[in-house]
């Protein structure tokens, strides 16, 4: 970009930070997570407070873990569009550290989650024993240990050369996370599954599913989008960064938002549709177990929440411009991304002697919303510490031209 160019640019606000009342709020909700949290386990019971602890742990894992996936797109495929918000991804990945750590400590919790983790059952199971080289606690510990911390090194990586470009300015820095980007996308996909299947399908050890990394995948950019889009809105509503990100910028972003409800839609029909056609037991006890003790109506309220409602409310063009109108429906967008958890994890569990039970999953949510909370305090704490905006890409002018 020409010296002309820079002074051409509109005036560069300071350093984003979140407001007060929004830090507030997310401390609020650290606390009241963490003494919902101790208070379960205080009443012993301990599979409702780990699977609580999981859900709100792979939520906010999911959400890192994606900005990482989405920067990685968005350089392959060259989306000069999305400059001007770029710091909101790079800012989410420094949840990979902390966050890595407390997903960690699910393997603490093995004995009262994942029934592939007592030696008994695996001796008289021959499934189990079958499976015993990849489901016991030791590679479960290594694997994901390993995963997450790639993730969490590609992520400081592609962070590391942005804020280089902000120094030094060239193509340099693009060109090296391009590179970067391809390896991490091809090793995300593997990583993923690991992820996946230790953490939320191993819960259900004798069931099995092609489709369920490709699921989790939907859900991540799903929910990754939509947060994307909460920030992005919030910041176009407030004037925040007038002049650099505008409604053409997040017409992209909420036809991406939109998009994801159809993808997340036609995968989880995909593996619905084939188990219900090859009708074989193994696969079926899934959605049996979800249809009865109480679970079919928030089974099957899940494809409204995160696909009817939003895909009939993105429909205009305009619901996908308007940050009004965008920002409710990628909140609910997150929200629907937390029962969707609940799902999966809540009639894998058993209590006592008897067979979960469904129930409003208010322990559930508030621990997840500390979870929210204490990744929100991260994410603004990132935010704060670098420049809004990327000045010195050479892709700026042409996202400051972008119309959409």
């Amino acid at each position: 970009m020409t010296r002309e160019h820079y002074r051409a640019l509109p005036a560069v606000p300071d350093r984003l930070a979140l407001p007060r009342r929004v830090q507030v709020l997310s401390l609020a909700t650290v606390v009241v997570g963490t003494a919902t949290l101790a208070w379960a386990f205080s009443r012993g019971e301990a599979q409702l407070a780990w699977s609580a602890y999981l859900i709100g742990a792979f939520f906010t894992l999911g959400l890192g873990a994606f900005a990482v996936a989405w920067l990685s797109m968005l350089y392959l495929t060259g989306a000069d569009w999305s400059v001007t918000m770029r710091r909101i991804p790079e800012a989410m990945t420094a949840w990979l550290v902390p966050g890595g750590l407390l997903t960690m400590a699910v393997a603490l919790s093995a004995h009262s989650l994942y029934h592939w983790s007592h030696a008994e059952a695996v001796a008289s199971d021959p499934l189990l024993l079958h499976k015993s080289p990849f489901l016991n606690v030791t590679t479960f510990t290594v694997l994901l240990g390993a995963s997450l911390l790639l993730w969490a090194v590609f992520g400081t990586r592609l962070v590391s050369a942005s804020l280089r470009q902000d120094r030094e300015g060239g193509y340099a820095a693009t060109r090296a996370n391009r590179t970067l980007s391809a390896i991490f996308l091809v090793l995300f996909a593997v990583t993923l599954s690991i992820v996946s299947f230790y953490l939320l399908l191993s819960l259900e050890a004798h069931w099995f599913s092609t489709m369920f990394a490709v699921l989790v995948f939907t859900d991540i950019v799903q929910t990754g989008t939509a947060f994307v889009a909460v920030v992005a809105g919030l910041m176009v509503m407030s004037g925040t960064l007038r002049g650099f990100l505008n409604e053409h910028h997040l017409h992209s972003l909420g036809k991406m938002v939109f998009a994801s409800t159809g993808f997340w839609a036609y995968i989880y029909f995909c593996q619905y549709m084939l188990i219900w056609y090859a009708n074989i037991p193994e696969e079926t006890a899934y959605f049996l177990r979800r249809s009865g003790n109480g679970w079919l109506a928030y089974f099957a309220i899940l494809p409204a929440l995160k696909f009817v409602v939003p895909f009939l409310f993105l429909l205009p063009r305009d619901a996908k411009r308007n940050p009004r109108k965008l920002v409710p429906v990628a909140v609910l967008l997150v929200f629907a991304q937390f029962w969707e958890l609940y799902v999966m994890v809540g009639p894998a569990l058993t209590h006592g002697a008897e067979a979960a039970h469904g129930h409003l999953p208010v322990v559930e949510l508030l621990v997840t919303l500390g979870f929210l909370g204490l990744f929100t305090l991260v994410f603004g704490q990132a935010l704060s510490h670098r420049d809004p905006v990327p000045l010195k890409d050479p892709a700026l002018l042409a996202c400051l031209e972008y119309h959409s």
